[in-house]
């Protein structure tokens, strides 16, 4: 039996045998013991109901008793076990024989008793069943065939009866083996299996449980004992959050109706939580993403086993944390950036309508002495007058930048629509830069239709627009060059063209021309004054009366500005 292993080599078409697990086995040697009682009690009776005597028939069941006394001895290993039960049986198959003076039918014993044998799935029991059989029949069969057959023909030709029944023995003996071989392979396939299956969960850096309906841990790989602070798991879920230490993220205690509602909705589907552990195997605490899932359930209508997958979440919590308290910080310094825009835009207005009326009395003041209503002035005092006036007009229309600014940025700008010529506006907006192209060589080019151009529009506004755009185009022409204005008008709208022969605007700079303060650089460095607020001022108004604004500029060629508006209000984003 252990003589083709012991050498290294086994047939693979022969099962190895011994490889049922204990708690099989045990359930079969319970079920052949029992079966051998059972012939213990019952070959007595038969051996009186066939004629024989109460002493003979207690006799020939002697062995077979003693056979189940030392097969239920505990102290035997499986091997001897199992073989005294099989030895027992075959005995039993042999005295039914015995008793029944060797009828044939009394044979189907041996038939019946193989298969239980191979119960066993092990050689020594087995071997020892077949070798009984061919003592039996071979051996006693020809010394003794009218016993073993009870047959004339058997008298005269044992050989013959004993063939006929080894090969029906044979056949059912080959039988029993290839059915142990079938179970064997299957359970070697699911110990297999096992095995790998165990590998993997083992080999998992994340934990995993398999939870019972009742909240027993029925499976539990290292890496989540370890996650667990090798805690051991309890035998029901009551008492878990205190064994395992187990409180909210947030700190919040958790109880076992919590658990018991988390395993209660991962039934119905995948379902994620968070749980803080802290215990000794883990101090400082740790947080754990739990995964829940219900298991296919084996019994219909009943509740399923949950699997659970968890994981160290710490880092992750501590980031998103840090993040909420950046973000907190970062909220917090906006109110604080948005609270000093408030006070700077607040200062600004305030400042500036101080200054506007002092600047507008010394305007006024400089109008009187170049008209000479305080004396006539030397050509060199005209001169200093003209400056000073110069300058005062560019610091009014600074303060009135940042006037006009602060109302943007506070969202208080408005405009008064009234039926208006848009000629008016272009000859009062050429006329607010005339001071400025008083001490400059260009020629101012402006042309307008020679009716109405009506729209309904603020044209106090308007005004301010068309001044910005034709200021910036004299302030960024070199002199003997050309500024252009152009009014054109259609069924959709008009249009106010400015174009100039300057020095241009860098393509990689025209998308942020419209940004508070933004200069580009070829005003930087030709140290052209300004304050970048023009262009955004002039998009604030154009954007309040429903029109759009396009520009087109090449450097050292010079630039065009297109401001379109519609006869008819559209919506402002």
């Amino acid at each position: 039996m252990s003589l083709l292993p012991a050498l290294g080599w086994w047939p693979a078409w022969l099962p190895r045998g011994g490889s049922l697990p204990h708690g099989a086995w045990r359930a079969r040697h319970r079920v052949v013991m029992a079966l051998l009682w059972a012939h213990v009690v019952a070959i007595p009776l038969y051996g009186m109901y066939r004629g024989n005597s109460l002493l003979h028939s207690w006799a020939d069941t002697g062995l077979v008793a003693v056979a189940a006394l030392v097969a239920g001895l505990g102290r035997l290993s499986r091997g001897w076990s199992s073989s005294i039960a099989a030895a027992g049986l075959m005995i039993c198959s042999g005295v039914i024989v015995h008793l029944s003076g060797g009828m044939i039918e009394a044979h189907f014993h041996f038939f019946v008793m193989i298969p239980v044998i191979a119960l066993y799935e092990a050689w020594a029991p087995f071997t020892l069943a077949v070798a009984y059989v061919l003592l039996h029949h071979g051996v006693m069969g020809t010394l003794d065939p009218q016993a073993v057959y009870n047959h004339p023909a058997a008298r005269e030709r044992p050989w013959v009866f004993a063939g006929v029944h080894a090969a029906f023995f044979a056949f059912a003996s080959i039988a029993c083996v290839a059915n142990w071989w079938l179970h064997e392979q299957a359970r070697l396939a699911a110990q297999q299996q096992s095995q790998r299956v165990n590998t993997i969960v083992d080999s998992l850096r994340d934990g995993l449980m398999v939870l019972d309906p009742d909240g027993r841990v029925l499976l539990r790989n290292p890496a989540g004992t370890a996650l667990l602070g090798g805690v051991t798991p309890g035998d029901h879920r009551d008492g878990a959050p205190e064994r395992y230490g187990f409180t909210r993220s947030d700190g919040t205690a958790v109880t076992d109706h919590d658990l018991m509602l988390e395993q209660a909705l991962a039934v119905d589907g995948a379902h994620d939580f968070d749980l803080m552990v802290r215990n000794a195997g883990v101090p400082d605490g740790r947080v754990l993403n739990f995964t829940a899932t219900g298991l296919p359930s084996t019994d219909a209508g009943g509740a399923p086993d949950v699997v659970v997958v968890f994981r160290d979440v710490t880092e992750r919590h501590r980031t998103e944390q840090a993040l909420a308290d950046a973000l907190s910080t970062e909220q917090a310094a906006v109110e604080r950036l948005r609270e000093l825009e408030r006070v700077k835009s607040d200062f600004v207005s305030t400042v500036s309508h101080e200054l506007r009326t002092p600047i507008t009395s010394i305007l006024g003041y400089l109008e009187l002495l170049a008209e000479g209503d305080a004396g006539d002035l030397e050509p060199e005092q005209a001169s200093l007058v003209d400056r000073i006036d110069r300058n005062s007009q560019r610091l009014l229309r600074l303060v009135e930048d940042l006037l006009k600014l602060s109302q943007i940025e506070s969202s208080t700008l408005t405009i008064d629509r009234v039926p208006t010529d848009l000629r008016e506006v272009v000859a009062a907006a050429r006329d607010r830069v005339a001071w400025m192209l008083a001490a400059r060589d260009l020629e101012l080019a402006v042309d307008v239709p020679d009716q109405d151009v009506p729209l309904d529009a603020d044209p106090a506004e308007l005004e301010r627009m068309l001044a910005n755009l034709l200021g910036n185009a004299v302030k960024f022409t070199p002199d003997g060059g050309r500024v252009g204005l152009r009014l054109t008008s259609d069924d959709h709208g008009v249009a106010l063209v400015v174009t100039d022969t300057g020095i241009g605007i860098p393509a990689s700079e025209q998308d942020q021309l419209f940004t508070r303060f933004f200069r580009s650089t070829t005003a930087i460095e030709r140290a052209i004054q300004g304050t970048g607020l023009g262009l955004t001022i002039v998009q604030a108004i154009v954007t309040l009366h429903g029109g759009s604004i396009e520009v087109e500029s090449d450097v050292d060629r010079g630039t065009q500005v297109t401001v379109r508006l519609p006869r008819r209000l559209r919506a402002v984003a």
